[in-house]
């Protein structure tokens, strides 16, 4: 079991992180998540809907893969070196109040960020003997 001092270390970590959400067809979702991304950039979105939005493009039920970036990586304006950087497209604040704004990624960077989760809550393993 985790001691305070480690849970709390943990939270500061996970909450310096930023979600990032790319929309695609299923069928480029599994090579994604196989072999990685190609091409020149990635684009991405801290919402969800407007990654699914762009993922309609390609398919009526698409796949969203979610990265997540170190908050301190991602760069206001254009640099030499930066991986991620801010665009000015897809601003915005959606219906609970939440900032919301876009992210183009070098491919490489973004191919190690891949979060893998299958979405579905697991049973804790528990003892019999406890059962």
């Amino acid at each position: 079991m985790k001691t305070y001092k480690e849970f709390i270390t943990e939270a500061e970590q996970t909450l310096k992180m930023v979600s990032l959400k790319h929309g695609t067809s299923s069928d480029s979702a599994k090579k994604i998540k196989k072999s990685g991304y190609t091409g020149d950039e990635v684009h991405t979105s801290t919402s969800p809907e407007t990654a699914r939005g762009f993922g309609r493009r390609y398919d009526e039920n698409p796949s969203v893969i979610t990265m997540l970036v170190p908050k301190k990586k991602i760069k206001d304006k254009p640099e030499k070196g930066a991986k991620a950087v801010k665009t000015q497209g897809q601003r915005g604040i959606d219906s609970r109040g939440i900032r919301h704004y876009s992210v183009a990624m070098d491919p490489e960077y973004a191919s190690k960020k891949i979060v893998n989760r299958s979405g579905r809550i697991q049973k804790p393993k528990v003892a019999k003997r406890f059962r």
